[in-house]
C-alpha cells in the first residue's frame, strides 16, 4: 500500500485541502485541532451544527479514568490525561475535574480483580476498601459487606460538550475552516486524491480523517465494518442536599451487578447527578432512532438509586444518546484497506470519550507522517476480535 506522509506545505496544489475531517464530534473535532495546529489546511465537514445532540458526544459530561480490565487501555490513559491538560492550557478553560471513583461488585468479582491487576500492572495506585470506609467516606452510598470496593483518586470526568467546542475553536484559530450543515454522500479515492462529495460541492484532500460515529458503517458501506449503532439511555437526578452530590462531595462510580449489568455515575454537573447503564441498548439507525427515553428504562434505574443511593430520590430527567460499536468494544483506528490517504477513527463502543484529547494527536500523525509512536495494533480493522472476558465497560 501506498503510506506517504503529507507533502510539504509549499507543494500544496491550489483547492485541495491537506486533511478533511469528516465529523465534528469529540473525535472529529480533535483530530482538527491536532491537524491544524500542526500547520495543516483542514476542512472540517459536519452534518448538522456544532455540538448537536444526535450523536454520541453531546451532554455535560463524561467519565475519565484508568481503571480497565485490558491494560492497554490503561497505558494509554497516562497520555490522554496529559493531552487533556495540555487543551486546558492552551484554551484557558477548565475542562477536567478529579473527584475519584470507587469501583463496586459482588465479593471476588472478575471485573473488579482485572481492573487491579491493571492498575497495578501501570504503577496508578488504588485501595481496596471496606464497606465500613466507604460509607465514612461517602456517606450517600449504602452497601453491605459482600461488596468489593475499589478506590482510585485520580478518576474524574471531562466537561464533554465544551471540549469539543473547545476543540472547535481552537482548531479555527489555527487556521481550520468548519462547513456545518454538511452532509457527506460519498468519499471517491480513484483519482489522484480523495474527493469528498455533498449533496452540492466536492472537496479534494491528501487525507481524509472519518470520525463520522455512528455514521461511519453507511459512509463507509465498501468495508462492511463490524460496527452496531445502539440507543443508549442517561438519567438525571437533583438531591434535596444538592451540596452532598458535588465533585467535591461525591465520586464517579461504577458497579458491576450480580446479573451482569454495569451502571455508572457521576457527580452533579450542569444537569444534576448521571446515573446510567452501560449498553444492553437496542440496535437502530441513527437517522431514524426514537429519541425519546424509555419509561420502563427510566423506572429501572430510579430502582437501583433507590437501593444504593436513596437521597438521590427519582430522575427528574432523562435523555437518548448513541453508542457505535465493535463487537469486542475495542476502539478502529486505522487506514482504509483500499486506500490508506484515508484514516478511519470509529467503534468507541461508549467508552472513547476520554481517549478524544489522544485519538486526535493520533489521528494527525497518521495524516501527516504516515505513522504514530502510539500502539495502535489493538485497533487495526483486520485484527481478531477478542470477547474472551466477556466483561462490559463504561460510557465515558
Amino acid at each position: 500500500m501506498h503510506k506517504s506522509a503529507l507533502p510539504n506545505r509549499k507543494e500544496t496544489i491550489k483547492n485541495i485541502y491537506d486533511a478533511i475531517v469528516i465529523g465534528a464530534g469529540g473525535m472529529g473535532s480533535a483530530s482538527a485541532y491536532h491537524l491544524a495546529k500542526s500547520g495543516a489546511d483542514v476542512l472540517v465537514l459536519e452534518q448538522f451544527q456544532r455540538g448537536h445532540t444526535f450523536g454520541s458526544s453531546h451532554g455535560a459530561t463524561r467519565i475519565i479514568r484508568f481503571f480497565y480490565d485490558k491494560p492497554f487501555y490503561t497505558e494509554l490513559m497516562k497520555t490522554a490525561y496529559t493531552e487533556w491538560r495540555d487543551l486546558e492550557s492552551a484554551s484557558g478553560k477548565p475542562l477536567l475535574f478529579i473527584t475519584g471513583s470507587v469501583c463496586l461488585g459482588e465479593r471476588g468479582n472478575p471485573y473488579g480483580q482485572s481492573v487491579r491487576r491493571s492498575l497495578d500492572a501501570a504503577g496508578v495506585p488504588s485501595q481496596w476498601w471496606s464497606a465500613t470506609q466507604l460509607t465514612e467516606r461517602f456517606p450517600q452510598f449504602r452497601v453491605s459487606n459482600n461488596i468489593d470496593i475499589l478506590w482510585q483518586e485520580d478518576t474524574g470526568f471531562l466537561h464533554a460538550a465544551e471540549c469539543v467546542l473547545t476543540h472547535l475553536e481552537l482548531a479555527e484559530q489555527h487556521g481550520a475552516t468548519l462547513k456545518e450543515e454538511t452532509v457527506v454522500t460519498n468519499i471517491d479515492w480513484h483519482g489522484e486524491f480523495p474527493t469528498v462529495c455533498t449533496d452540492n460541492d466536492q472537496f479534494r484532500s491528501k487525507k481524509v480523517v472519518v470520525t463520522a460515529g455512528a455514521w461511519t458503517g453507511k459512509l463507509l458501506a465498501e468495508l462492511n465494518l463490524p460496527l452496531t449503532v445502539t440507543k443508549q439511555q442517561v438519567c438525571y437526578y437533583q438531591p434535596t442536599d444538592a451540596d452532598r452530590f458535588t465533585p467535591d462531595r461525591f465520586p464517579v462510580f461504577a458497579e458491576m451487578t450480580a446479573d451482569g449489568e454495569f451502571l455508572y455515575g457521576i457527580p452533579a454537573f450542569g444537569s444534576g447527578v448521571k446515573i446510567a447503564r452501560h449498553g444492553r441498548g437496542d440496535r437502530v439507525s441513527p437517522d431514524t432512532c426514537q429519541r425519546t427515553p424509555d419509561t420502563d428504562y427510566i423506572a429501572h434505574i430510579d430502582a437501583y438509586v433507590q437501593e444504593r443511593m436513596p437521597e438521590l430520590r427519582r430522575a427528574t430527567h432523562a435523555e437518548v444518546c448513541l453508542y457505535t460499536e465493535t463487537p469486542d468494544e475495542d476502539f478502529i483506528i486505522d487506514r482504509h484497506p483500499y486506500c490508506p490517504d484515508i484514516l478511519i477513527a470509529a467503534g468507541f463502543s461508549g467508552h472513547g470519550f476520554k481517549f478524544c484529547s489522544l485519538v486526535g494527536r493520533i489521528m494527525s500523525e497518521l495524516a501527516t507522517n504516515g505513522k504514530t509512536d502510539f500502539d495502535i495494533h489493538p485497533f487495526y480493522i483486520d485484527r481478531k476480535p477478542n470477547t474472551s472476558s466477556g466483561i462490559p465497560r463504561l460510557q465515558t
